[in-house]
């Protein structure tokens, strides 16, 4: 008998390990985001900060998608 994890535990844990890095990564980034730079993109901070927090990966996920690319292209100088 051999004591070696299954490929699909260690698979499993990897994905977790970069689930939650990139959970806390979009979510440190909505937070250190300017105000007015949500306010100058029409996205409210309050609603994608609560979404990543109470609906976890779908939260950041809607917000990689839809808020994040508004944020970039306001903050970006014309």
């Amino acid at each position: 008998m051999s004591n070696a994890v299954p490929i699909g535990l260690l698979l499993f844990l990897v994905l977790g390990i970069a689930v939650v890095v990139f959970w806390v990564w979009m979510l440190i980034e909505a937070l250190k985001t300017p105000a007015a730079t949500w306010e100058a993109a029409g996205q409210n901070q309050l609603i994608y900060i609560l979404l990543m927090i109470i609906l976890g990966i779908i939260g950041t996920v809607a917000y990689y998608f839809v808020a994040r690319p508004a944020l970039r292209a306001t903050a970006r100088p014309a």
